[in-house]
């Protein structure tokens, strides 16, 4: 078979066709990286992901290529889905290690990490879906056929697009930062309403008046996360 066809590369495979047990033919199977890819991962270093890894059931050789067409350094290959399940339970037990420590401080405080820094799991097949479930972020990409991993996930891509896995991270930043902006500027007016009332520098009508205003404001602000939803997408 060597001889009459050649040798397959690292990155292939092959399927043999034979007609009266005489083999007449081979079909050569190779895995490609999407072809926006590389652009997403370069977006996603871009909004400061500290590390990307890939996980995949694939033979060594062939995940080492397509790695390293996409731009990833960390490569664990020949996985079962229990592999990948360790590994992103590892994963995410060494981020939550590396916490800073003023953000431990945070959490032993008030219970919760504020900035703790999270694990995202990005998966498209059946097999993803328990590995989705055990990290902090499961992140399902679907054309809508694929059930499975869309139910074990926090976050659903319809359009089955890579690109938009950092489109989602930018405008859930935005979205995060517009809220607890409108939430400060929503207490900021109200303690300048109530320190003018409690002086009665303005009249109790006037400061009932204020809170309306004020709740409308932050609301509009609020509501200014949506002018940027076409830029961040």
């Amino acid at each position: 078979i060597r001889t009459r066809f050649g040798m397959l590369a690292p990155d292939e495979m092959a399927s043999y066709v034979s007609v009266d047990g005489h083999l007449i033919a081979r079909i050569v199977l190779r895995d490609v990286p999407r072809a926006n890819a590389k652009s997403a991962l370069a977006s996603l270093r871009g909004l400061g992901v500290a590390k990307l890894s890939m996980l995949t059931g694939d033979k060594r050789s062939s995940a080492a290529i397509i790695a390293s067409e996409v731009g990833i350094d960390d490569v664990q290959s020949e996985l079962f889905p229990e592999g990948k399940v360790a590994a992103v339970k590892n994963a995410t037990e060494d981020a939550h290690q590396n916490q800073p420590a003023w953000d431990k401080v945070v959490q032993r405080v008030v219970g919760e990490s504020m900035t703790r820094q999270v694990t995202m799991m990005v998966g498209d097949g059946v097999n993803d879906a328990p590995v989705l479930a055990v990290a902090d972020i499961g992140m399902a990409m679907t054309d809508g056929t694929s059930t499975a991993a869309s139910e074990s996930a926090q976050v659903v891509i319809m359009n089955d697009d890579i690109a938009s896995v950092p489109r989602a991270i930018a405008i859930a930043r935005r979205t995060k930062n517009v809220m607890l902006q409108a939430v400060l500027i929503g207490l900021s007016l109200a303690i300048i309403g109530m320190v003018a009332a409690a002086f009665n520098l303005i009249p109790v009508v006037v400061g009932a008046f204020m809170q309306e205003v004020i709740d409308v404001v932050s609301i509009l602000w609020a509501l200014t996360v949506l002018f940027d939803r076409g830029e961040s997408a």
